[in-house]
């Protein structure tokens, strides 16, 4: 006889403007994965509840420069134009950024991360 252990769903409190985004990336990289719209505790202590660092389903999951591109400028609220008005940094290299058609160099990482108020190793933790 053989027995199978079901996996315990995890609770994963997301929130954010480029979620859609995020949900896309997780559903490439598990693909049995499967989201409920379901009231959670927004209590930060609820125990239930772990970072995704803790997150043994999060271990597996390979973000590129790209993704964390399109994530951080969703988060932010910009379109590609927008982005590229406060960069400098032509719309069509932002999509192929985005899509992993084109590296992110140390120069553009600094405008981009300037943009995005985020660290620049965000983009360059990739290489």
């Amino acid at each position: 006889m053989w027995a199978q252990e079901k996996a315990l769903p995890i609770n994963l409190l997301m929130f954010g403007t480029g979620m859609e985004y995020v949900k896309e990336i997780l559903r490439k990289n598990i693909p049995t994965i499967t989201f409920a719209d379901e009231e959670v505790s927004d209590d930060p202590s609820d125990e239930e509840y772990i970072t995704s660092d803790e997150s043994e389903a999060f271990k597996d999951i390979e973000l590129t420069a790209g993704d964390v591109l399109e994530i951080r400028r969703m988060n932010k609220g910009l379109s590609q134009k927008e982005l590229s008005e406060l960069t400098g940094i032509a719309i069509p290299n932002i999509s192929l950024m985005e899509s992993g058609k084109r590296p992110i160099g140390l120069r553009t990482a600094k405008k981009l991360a300037k943009a995005l108020n985020c660290d620049i190793n965000d983009f360059l933790m990739f290489d």
